[in-house]
Order: structure tokens, then C-alpha cells, then sequence
């Protein structure tokens, strides 16, 4: 077995730094119908289950979906849709936990201690989703204690105290902030001092900075060193969407099915050197944990899935690393990725070493793309419609 831990409608125009201000409070919501080519529109997202738990998140740039490529890719977008969710999204770029001034110059944006009242009470949510503290790490703001205001733990003790007295501790989901190369020389202190007060108010803990996934993977997951790209908002709403179950807050769903296993019939190598999507037997929504996939010959691949996009093209959702194959069937693993209804396997290969099933020779089985080894978003036509149908698919 190989093991692999790899892996809104807005475009965000320019570089938002630290000190820049862009916030968003919408509720998302997706109602949706399959186009006659098995595409989706952009409005067939749809939560799954649907629920009608209404959430805030409340957070800085992260939150608000910097480092996507659309909005509707933010990690919170994401983890509504899988968890059923109303999202309410209170993200505000820039913006720190603490008042205290930067560099010796008055906040340029709300802090958290100051907004929570009329950012977050005032939606009355069922429940409060928090990933914050990120900018009070990179600016350095002065950790203090919990009797000190205008400092990181003077003001986060405030804030969540705060809360504490307005919701139950089961309604508060506290969460580190996400992995990132600019914060790791400087955001234990502030993660432990997060940590203990969490504990300290009764909330839920989510310690996403150290284990939505590892170090060694920023390259693949960051956008600027700071914000997470798009597969990095994706594999961090998946990990999010685990710990709710883990923690009782959701109901695990059902396992992913989809892909093509068809024994007894003839296969045939498919050429290397594309990305190849599975068009035969789409995913169905749940978790993903394992991959099986027949080679009939030596080579190196990567799997990927797929979303379509609404456009005639496909979003690149998580992608394993490049791993080496040999003729048979071998089952990969993969961190139990959240999938929707209609989401595609894809793989790509270096030789002609994926098996293709022979099926009827017009037959709509796979989409092909002529694509390097990253696995990036597919635009509308882009590839080919091609019979023989992969030789990959889930393992229940």
C-alpha cells in the first residue's frame, strides 16, 4: 500500500497586505442543476447534508479568502458546503486579536477585541468558528498576560471571556491560525497562550496551525508565505470538516463512491503526459480515503480531483505527490478528503502506465488534458473527450 498525506465568485486584484482592510459578512447559500454535459453551474454547489446551522467566521485575510482564485474556494465556503452550514463570514484582512498599535502607529483596521460585539454577537449564530491571530504573530504584537490590555493575551483573554458570557462553551470553536512559512520562527507563544485561554473559557480547541497538514508541505499549499492558495484552503477545509465530526459537531458523512471497476474487462495502456478525468462515474458526496488504481506498466503519476466549475472547465481541488508505480493494482491513501456530488478522479502520468477499460468506441469515458505534473484548473475546452474509462476508483 502506498501512503500519501499530501496533497467566491469574486477575483481578489492585488496583493493585500498586513496593513490593508478587506472584509466580507454574507451568508452563503447554493441551490443547483446538472448541465446536460455532466458539468455543474456555478450554482450546483449545494451543502450536503443541508442543515440549517447558521455559523460565523470570524477571523482576518485567511478567513475572508485571501490566496483563493475564487471566493467560493475559501476554506469556510468549503466547510459549509460539506457540513451543511449557513456560513456567515466576518473575515476582516489586516486585522489583529489586540488594539495595540504596529511599528508605533495606531491600528489601521478593527481588531478583534474591538469588532467581536457587532461582528459576531449581533448575528445570533448557532455556533462561532474563530481563526485569528496570525497578523498579531507576524506584526510582533506584545504577548503580556491576561491582566494586561493592549496586549495579545490582555485582549484575547478579554474578547473570549467576552464570549463566554454570551454563548455556551459548546456553541465557540477556537482554532489556531493555518500553517505559513512567515509566522514559524515567532507563533508557539501565541498558539499556547490561544490554547490556554480556549481551555480556560470551556470552547472547542483546533490546533490547525500544526496538524491541517505539515511543514514540508507549505510549498504546495501557500500562496505568498503567509495566506494559503487554493489546494491549501481546500485541504484545510477538509481537515476542519474531520475535527467537527471528531469533536460531535457534525455527522460523519458517507464514504465517497465513484470511479470505474470493471473486472473480466481488457485494458489497454492510456498515453502519459496528461491529466486525465474521469468522466464515466463521477464521485458522490462523503469522504475519500483510498484510491485504488490499476498500472500496466512502470511509471510515476498523481491523483488528483477534480470540481467542475460552471464554465465548461474543472478546479483542481487536492492532488497527492508524485509517487513512483509498477504493473498491478495498488490502493494509495489519502487524508480523508471531503468530495460533492460530481467531483471527478483525475490522474496524471509520466509513461503510458495507467490502465484504460475498452468500453463501446464512441463512448464518453475520460477527459484529457495536456498538462505538466503540477495539476492546475482546467478551462473550458481545454482537453478531449475520449472513450476507454480509467482504471481508478474509490475504495469503500
Amino acid at each position: 500500500m502506498v501512503k500519501l498525506t499530501k496533497n467566491f465568485g469574486w477575483q481578489i486584484l492585488g496583493w493585500i497586505g498586513i496593513g490593508c482592510s478587506v472584509s466580507m459578512a454574507q451568508s452563503v447559500t447554493a441551490p443547483l442543476s446538472i448541465q446536460p454535459t455532466g458539468m455543474l453551474s456555478a450554482t450546483d454547489i449545494q451543502p450536503q447534508p443541508q442543515k440549517s446551522t447558521k455559523v460565523v467566521f470570524f477571523g482576518s485575510s485567511t478567513t475572508v479568502g485571501f490566496g483563493t482564485t475564487r471566493g467560493d474556494r475559501r476554506w469556510s465556503t468549503l466547510l459549509s458546503r460539506y457540513l451543511g452550514w449557513q456560513e456567515i463570514n466576518e473575515g476582516l484582512s489586516g486585522s489583529t486579536v489586540s488594539s495595540a498599535p504596529r511599528n508605533n502607529r495606531p491600528e489601521p483596521v478593527a481588531s478583534g477585541v474591538e469588532r467581536w460585539r457587532n461582528n459576531v454577537l449581533s448575528r445570533h449564530p448557532d455556533r462561532v468558528v474563530m481563526l485569528y491571530g496570525v497578523n498579531d504573530a507576524f506584526s510582533r504584537i506584545p504577548l503580556g498576560s491576561a491582566s494586561e490590555p493592549g496586549t495579545y493575551h490582555g485582549d484575547l483573554h478579554r474578547m473570549l471571556t467576552g464570549m463566554a458570557q454570551k454563548f455556551k462553551p459548546s456553541q465557540l470553536i477556537i482554532s489556531s491560525p493555518q500553517p505559513n512559512r512567515a509566522t514559524l520562527d515567532r507563533r508557539e507563544p501565541y498558539d499556547r497562550i490561544l490554547q490556554a485561554t480556549a481551555h480556560q473559557i470551556g470552547a472547542h480547541f483546533i490546533d490547525a496551525g500544526h496538524e491541517a497538514f505539515p511543514p514540508s508541505d507549505l510549498p504546495d499549499y501557500s500562496a505568498d508565505g503567509l495566506h494559503m492558495n487554493d489546494f491549501g484552503h481546500a485541504i484545510f477545509a477538509s481537515y476542519l470538516a474531520n475535527k467537527m465530526v471528531e469533536l460531535g459537531l457534525a455527522t460523519a458523512p458517507p464514504r465517497a463512491r465513484g470511479g470505474n471497476y470493471l473486472p473480466g474487462q481488457p485494458l489497454a495502456p492510456l498515453a502519459g503526459g496528461f491529466l486525465q478525468i474521469d468522466l464515466r462515474r463521477p464521485l458522490t458526496f462523503g469522504r475519500l480515503r483510498t484510491i485504488s488504481a490499476t498500472w500496466v506498466a512502470p511509471g510515476r503519476a498523481r491523483l488528483a480531483i477534480v470540481r467542475p466549475d460552471g464554465r465548461g472547465g474543472y478546479e483542481a481541488i487536492y492532488r497527492t505527490a508524485i509517487f513512483n508505480v509498477k504493473p498491478g493494482t495498488s490502493n494509495i491513501t489519502v487524508p480523508d478528503w471531503w468530495v460533492l456530488d460530481y467531483d471527478r478522479l483525475a490522474v496524471w502520468t509520466e509513461g503510458n502506465c495507467l490502465g484504460g477499460y475498452t468500453l463501446a468506441p464512441n463512448s464518453i469515458d475520460r477527459f484529457v488534458v495536456p498538462q505538466g505534473p503540477i495539476v492546475r484548473d482546467v478551462a473550458a475546452n481545454r482537453g478531449r473527450i475520449l472513450p476507454q474509462a480509467l482504471a481508478i476508483h474509490s475504495v469503500n
